[in-house]
């Protein structure tokens, strides 16, 4: 085999079995340059003593030459005392009756006299009468002929790579965890698990090379199942459960109740109106929920979490009345008004037509959101959850007694604020317009409104009506000419009347021009016409 064929299969991760081409490609930008082999050896072989290592002190024995060790042998044998940093232990199966003896820092614990354990002979002191023991190599040897594929384990992280996770099972065995199935879901930080003992599964085991990989997500997968199967027969509608907050989406957040996930919809995260979750909710978050609905045998469950506290709707007529002011803050803007929040939870509606009293076509020329304003409360329906708010009934209606106000033939100034094809509507007090028709601009025919007047135009009219009932008030520009031409009271006309001629009465008798008689001297007495 070349050099070339050699560096190839040292850079690439060897074919795990049952290990599909992801995880290889995980695990080989994991391990860089290293094949597994190499990984663990260096993980396994004992740090080299460096030149500043501490002097060996007068309590410690100079380690045996290679020819005084003995190769590895698993025994086992019986606690039989305890002395100071030392373990006595009584071999079994040895014909010889040396001594074994073990530190007792090799234990998680001091053991118990009489207890059997395994050990690996490490040298034999006949001198001493001695066999010196380790229990660090029995443990290992013993976890590597339990340890098979599957297994649940648990296991201490003891660094991270870009890769994944490494870490040492019981025995110091090494293993190693590819990124991807650390978690169910994704990790984007693998240092927080550093130091930490995962409870996972044996993802592949090859013992003839020591290769150990395991898998937290599978773990974890297979306890939720578990899960889940308890608690499709615990949950029921109503219910209030903690949860985990384990994703945001635009329409709501996702909650894991502890093997089954829940939506919380973005309706039900506030009873104020919530634009995004993340206002509301963190991915991590702990939280209370409600179960509102259990569909599709547990597939699809709908939870609340504004449901926790007490609904403001509920007393709402209480609080309230109609005919009452309020204020509130715009919290929305639409094209047919505007959404007020007067408490938390609680938003009415002001239409666009409730907004002033003048004509409008966009609520945003009144009122932009944040703007806090003083409202009359309209109406109430608790059932849909409405209310209709009032603006322009704050400041009084402007038509209130308009034909005193406005008295016929009255000369009023205005404002003209739109024209259509049949006139100009003229603005006299804010919220108060009068029309002035098209046939009441002047004495001869106006096709065009806009010839006359245009909007902007500030100018003199005639009232010559007013109504209360309809709320109109009619102007004219050509009375302002024809008015002036005419009497407009009684003593205007008594002048008039006085500064004319008075005619001569005339009291003639109507007779004929023959005497009094008559022309034919046949008078007709004293008869007049």
């Amino acid at each position: 085999m070349s050099d070339a064929d050699n560096d190839q299969n040292h850079l690439q991760a060897p074919q795990v079995p049952n290990v599909d081409s992801d995880l290889q490609h995980q695990i080989a930008e994991a391990i860089g340059d290293q094949s597994i082999d190499d990984l663990m050896a260096q993980a396994e072989a004992p740090p080299a003593e460096s030149a500043t290592t501490s002097p060996r002190q007068d309590g410690d024995k100079p380690r045996p030459q290679d020819d005084e060790q003995v190769g590895f042998e698993l025994h086992r044998g019986r606690i039989s005392r305890i002395n100071g940093d030392d373990v006595f232990v009584d071999l079994m199966g040895i014909e010889n009756k040396l001594q074994g003896i073990v530190p007792l820092k090799q234990f998680e614990r001091p053991p118990r006299q009489g207890s059997i354990m395994d050990f690996v002979l490490e040298r034999v002191d006949e001198s001493e009468g001695l066999m010196h023991l380790s229990r660090e190599g029995a443990m290992t040897s013993t976890a590597w002929d339990q340890l098979g594929k599957g297994d649940n384990v648990e296991a201490r992280v003891v660094a991270m790579n870009k890769g994944g996770l490494e870490l040492e099972l019981a025995g110091r065995i090494r293993a190693f965890m590819p990124a991807s199935l650390v978690d169910i879901h994704h990790v984007d930080d693998l240092e927080q698990f550093v130091g930490q003992k995962l409870a996972c599964s044996v993802h592949e085991v090859r013992h003839h090379a020591k290769h150990v990989i395991l898998n937290r997500r599978h773990y974890l997968a297979d306890q939720r199942k578990r899960q889940r199967q308890t608690l499709l027969k615990e949950l029921k509608p109503d219910q209030m459960r903690s949860g985990t907050i384990t994703s945001i989406v635009p329409f709501g957040a996702f909650v894991d109740l502890g093997g089954l996930d829940g939506l919380i919809h973005i309706s039900d995260l506030s009873y104020t109106r919530v634009s995004k979750p993340q206002e509301v909710v963190q991915v991590g978050q702990q939280v209370t929920v409600k179960i509102l609905k259990i569909e599709e045998e547990g597939q699809r469950i709908r939870l609340g979490l504004k449901q926790i506290e007490p609904d403001p709707w509920v007393n709402i007529s209480e609080k309230y009345h109609p005919g009452e002011q309020v204020s509130g803050r715009v919290v929305r803007i639409t094209n047919f008004g505007a959404f007020v929040e007067i408490e938390a939870g609680i938003e009415g509606l002001v239409p666009v037509n409730e907004l002033s009293w003048k004509h409008i076509r966009n609520p945003s020329a009144i009122c932009k959101e944040g703007d806090v304003l003083k409202l009359v409360i309209l109406k109430i329906e608790r059932d849909k959850q409405r209310i209709s708010l009032s603006l322009k009934q704050v400041h009084g209606d402007p038509w209130l007694n308009v034909s005193s106000k406005y008295a016929k033939n009255m000369l009023v100034e205005g404002t003209v604020v739109r024209t259509t094809m049949f006139g100009a509507f003229v603005e006299l007090e804010p919220g108060l317009e009068g029309l002035a028709h098209i046939s009441e601009l002047a004495d001869h025919r106006v096709e065009h409104v806009e010839d006359v007047l245009k909007v902007g135009d500030k100018q003199q009219f005639r009232v010559i009506a007013a109504s209360d009932t309809d709320r109109k008030v009619s102007l004219s520009v050509k009375a302002l000419t024809n008015l002036s031409q005419e009497p407009t009271n009684n003593s205007q006309k008594s002048a008039k009347a006085a500064e004319q001629p008075k005619a001569k009465k005339l009291n003639v008798s109507l007779k004929s021009g023959l005497g009094e008689h008559g022309g034919m001297g046949q008078g007709l007495g004293n008869l007049r016409i």
